[in-house]
C-alpha cells in the first residue's frame, strides 16, 4: 500500500516531502495504518489524539495504545482531554457532533500553535460509502453524494483510495496492533446500521464495491465541473458595496430551475435549499423588502437585486462627538476641523460625503447614532420638516442602506443624515464666522 499512498497524494497534491504533519490517531486499525504508512513514506510529523471519556477504563487504554505507538515511532504526541458529554450537553447537540467539532477544533488550533502544514486524518473509501448513503437517506444534494472531500483545507485524507479489507490486511501483514472501539458495533447509529447490515447486502449482490467507489469518484469531478462554472458565474454578477454584497440574478441559465438557480447562488452564504426557494418566490413577486436569515448572513430582496450582508451585531449604537475630536474611526471613518466661515471651497458643500456646519449653532458634545421610526429633521433647501423615513424612500434606500445610515444630532435636533443631507437650520451662510466639518473617508 505504500507506493499506492504516494501515488495518490501526489495526484491530489494533499502534501510534499518536507511539510510537517499532525497525524490524528485514535488508535482505531484505519490511523495506525495511516501512521505507519506516513511513517514509512519518510513524512515529518507528530500525533494527535482526543479523549472523549466516553468508554471508561478503554478510552484510557486507547489513550495509552496512542502514547505508546509515539514512542514505537519515536515522534511527538499530543493528546487533549475532550470530554463530549459536558460539551454535548452545554451545546445542545448529539454527542457525535460534539466529538467532531472537538476534534477539529483541536486538530486545528495545534496546528496554528504548532506550525504543522496538514492534518493528516486516516477516512477510507468504505467510510466514504458510508457517508454517501447517509446523505442520500437525509435528502442530501450533488455537494453531499459526493461523499467525503480528499482535501478541505488543511485537512487532508490519503487513505481514500483504500477499502476497509486492504486497510485491515496491511495490518495484519505488517503485525500492527490496533485498538476496536465497542461503540463501532452498536447498531443505534445510522452509520453502523449502514456498515454492518446494508453494505454487506449490497456485496452480496454486486460481489464487490468497485462501481460504487467509482460512481464517487465521478460524482466529486462533476461537482468540481459544476462549482467551478458556477463560481464564474456568480463572479459575474455579484460585486461588493458599502460592505454588502449585491446579487443581480439573471435568466435562469438553461437546464436549471429558477429554484435551483438561487439554491447554487446563495448555498455559500449558509442558506439551505428551502429556504432559498423562498427567496426565488420573493424576488419573483418583487417582494422589495422580504428579509431573510443564515446562520451567519442576512439577505434582502431589494427590486432587481439581492442584497446580502453578514448578521449585524448588537453593537454600542450611540457615540458622542467632541469639537476637539480631528478624526473619528468608529462608527464611522471621518476627519473633523473647525476652520474659518470664508475658507470653505464652495464645491465640497455640494458633496454629500462632507458636513459643513455653523459652529455657533451646535451645542457640544454631538451624538452620531442611528434612526428611529418617527425621527424628523428638515433637510437642506426645504421649509418644513420631513420623516427620516420618508426622506429614506425618496432617496430609494433598501433596508440595509438605511440600517446602516448614521445621524448627527446637536442635543436631541437631528443636524446631518450622514452622507445624505445636512439639516437647513445648521447650514453655512455668509454670516458664518466658524464652521465646523466632517468630511467621511475611506
Amino acid at each position: 500500500m505504500l507506493e499506492p499512498l504516494k501515488k495518490y497524494i501526489e495526484k491530489h497534491r494533499l502534501c510534499h516531502p518536507g511539510q510537517k504533519l499532525l497525524v490524528a490517531v485514535s488508535g482505531g486499525v484505519d490511523s495506525v495504518v495511516l501512521l505507519d504508512l506516513l511513517v514509512k513514506a519518510g513524512y515529518g510529523l507528530a500525533l494527535a489524539h482526543c479523549n472523549f471519556h466516553l468508554r471508561g477504563t478503554e478510552s484510557k487504554e486507547d489513550e495509552q495504545f496512542v502514547r505508546s505507538l509515539a514512542e514505537k515511532y519515536h515522534v511527538p504526541v499530543y493528546v487533549k482531554q475532550c470530554p463530549a458529554h459536558d460539551y454535548a450537553t452545554q451545546h445542545k447537540i448529539t454527542i457525535q457532533e460534539a466529538a467532531r467539532d472537538l476534534r477539529y477544533n483541536f486538530f486545528e488550533k495545534l496546528s496554528k500553535e504548532k506550525n504543522f502544514d496538514k492534518v493528516a486524518v486516516a477516512h477510507h473509501a468504505d467510510d466514504n460509502l458510508e457517508t454517501f448513503f447517509i446523505n442520500l437517506f437525509r435528502g442530501g444534494g450533488l455537494q453531499g453524494l459526493k461523499g467525503i472531500p480528499v482535501q478541505r483545507d488543511i485537512f487532508i485524507r490519503p487513505l481514500m483510495f483504500a477499502s476497509r479489507q486492504q486497510i485491515e490486511t496491511y495490518a495484519r501483514d505488517n503485525h500492527l496492533g490496533w485498538r476496536n472501539d465497542s461503540s463501532n458495533a452498536s447498531l443505534k447509529y445510522l452509520r453502523n446500521k449502514i456498515r454492518h447490515q446494508l453494505l454487506p447486502e449490497i456485496k452480496n449482490i454486486t460481489g464487490n464495491f468497485e462501481s460504487l467507489y467509482q460512481s464517487l469518484d465521478y460524482l466529486k469531478e462533476d461537482a468540481l465541473m459544476l462549482e467551478t462554472l458556477l463560481d464564474r458565474e456568480r463572479s459575474r454578477l455579484t460585486n461588493i458595496q458599502n460592505n454588502r454584497i449585491v446579487i443581480t440574478p439573471e435568466s435562469t441559465p438553461s437546464g436549471l430551475t429558477g429554484n435551483l438557480w438561487f439554491y447554487y447562488l446563495l448555498k455559500q452564504y449558509g442558506f439551505p435549499r428551502n429556504e432559498t426557494e423562498k427567496i426565488f418566490d420573493a424576488f419573483q413577486s418583487k417582494s422589495t423588502g422580504k428579509h431573510f436569515f443564515s446562520e451567519h448572513f442576512e439577505l434582502l430582496v431589494d427590486r432587481d437585486t439581492l442584497i446580502v450582508r453578514k448578521k449585524v451585531s448588537s453593537a454600542k449604537k450611540q457615540f458622542p462627538i467632541y469639537a476637539t475630536d480631528t478624526l473619528l474611526d468608529d462608527p464611522i471613518k471621518a476627519a473633523l476641523e473647525i476652520v474659518s466661515g470664508n475658507a470653505i471651497d464652495p464645491t465640497l458643500i455640494k458633496n454629500p460625503n462632507n458636513g459643513f456646519f455653523d459652529y455657533r449653532k451646535l451645542t457640544f458634545p454631538l451624538t452620531l447614532r442611528k434612526w428611529r421610526q418617527g425621527d424628523r429633521f428638515q433637510p437642506y433647501g426645504m421649509k418644513g420638516s420631513k420623516l427620516v423615513s420618508d426622506f429614506f424612500t425618496d432617496m430609494k434606500l433598501s433596508l440595509f442602506e438605511k440600517e446602516a445610515t448614521w445621524l448627527l444630532e446637536s442635543e436631541g435636533v437631528i443636524v446631518w443624515v450622514v452622507g445624505h443631507r445636512i439639516a437647513e437650520p445648521f447650514k453655512v451662510t455668509k454670516n458664518t464666522e466658524k464652521v465646523f466639518s466632517i468630511r467621511l473617508v475611506g
